[in-house]
């Protein structure tokens, strides 16, 4: 009998710990996640006075669609840095490949593409900043060759400020990928490389026809992470030109309606709530069909 209780008696403390620790997460996902996107949706269809509208919806459409629109400015960079992203997602593959295979300097290139993920980013755009300006290394290259160069800068202009953050963009986002890439690359079975080896298969017969099959889970993953934030792609543009020269993003024209309210319009956190389920909207099918095509790709079990 005495056992008994015992046995009931820690059966009870571990429920009532189990129960206490759970609390925690709970009330955190009730909180920060439903309580905060249920007002978040609510906060679309209400203005500055709590009262049922359709104004953010208005309003937002209206720079969307306006040829001098900040919105539309925005969607148009964001679509690009995106494309731009997505066209050199091959390159990080075959560059971590070559790596992998350990070519003539892979040593210093891998310090070269791993580099920006130990800097902070502060440091590089400053660099990158005093590097692309008139004075810096490519006005004098420029220069050298003849070609003029923008007195007042690459950032100054609207032809150039976003194409420069661009570049700046694409060496900054090669390391993260290839982190990915490199660990992929190093589960392949080494007796499925030495098989082709002695078969005689090429370095690029090689790639296209064993590394990629065996290295598709994480390609489909990494792919689908790309398409469910290619509505948040963008640069530094807070730390490069701060919005200007035509150069805003989504992401950073919602940051700069939340700090600065430039917009002047009362009540105007509805209007990026509308913006957010309207893109919500138009991303989820995307996301959703992304991710339907590239479970029909075959994974190879090794």
């Amino acid at each position: 009998m005495a056992i008994n209780n015992k046995n009931q008696l820690r059966r009870k403390e571990k429920t009532l710990f189990l129960s206490v620790m759970l609390v925690i997460p709970i009330v955190h996902f009730l909180v920060f996640y439903l309580y905060i996107n249920f007002s978040s949706f609510t906060l679309a269809f209400k203005n500055a006075q709590g009262s049922f509208t359709l104004d953010n919806f208005q309003y937002f459409f209206k720079e969307l669609t306006a040829a001098d629109g900040s919105v539309g400015l925005a969607l148009k960079n964001t679509l690009l840095y995106f494309v731009v992203g997505l066209c050199f997602f091959p390159t990080g593959i075959i560059i971590s490949y070559f790596l992998y295979k350990k070519i003539i300097g892979y040593k210093y290139f891998r310090i070269v593409f791993y580099l920006p993920s130990i800097i902070s980013s502060m440091v590089l755009v400053t660099v990158f900043k005093e590097f692309v300006k008139p004075w810096g290394p490519v006005g004098l290259l420029f220069e050298q060759f003849g070609h003029p160069f923008p007195g007042v800068g690459l950032f100054a202009l609207e032809e150039t400020a976003t194409k420069t953050i661009i570049i700046y963009t694409i060496w900054l986002g090669l390391p993260s990928n290839m982190l990915m890439w490199s660990g992929a690359l190093t589960r392949i079975p080494q007796e499925v490389l030495e098989a082709a080896c002695i078969d005689g298969c090429g370095i690029w017969r090689e790639l296209w026809n064993i590394i990629l099959p065996l290295i598709m889970p994480t390609i489909s993953s990494l792919f689908i992470f790309a398409m469910t934030g290619f509505l948040g792609a963008g640069g530094p543009i807070l730390l490069f030109t701060n919005g200007s020269a035509g150069t805003s993003t989504l992401s950073f024209w919602m940051f700069n309606e939340v700090y600065s309210n430039k917009s002047g319009v009362e009540g105007f956190y509805g209007v990026l709530s509308a913006a957010g389920l309207f893109f919500t909207a138009i991303a989820t099918p995307i996301v959703l069909f992304v991710r339907w095509l590239a479970e029909k790709i075959p994974a190879v079990e090794y």
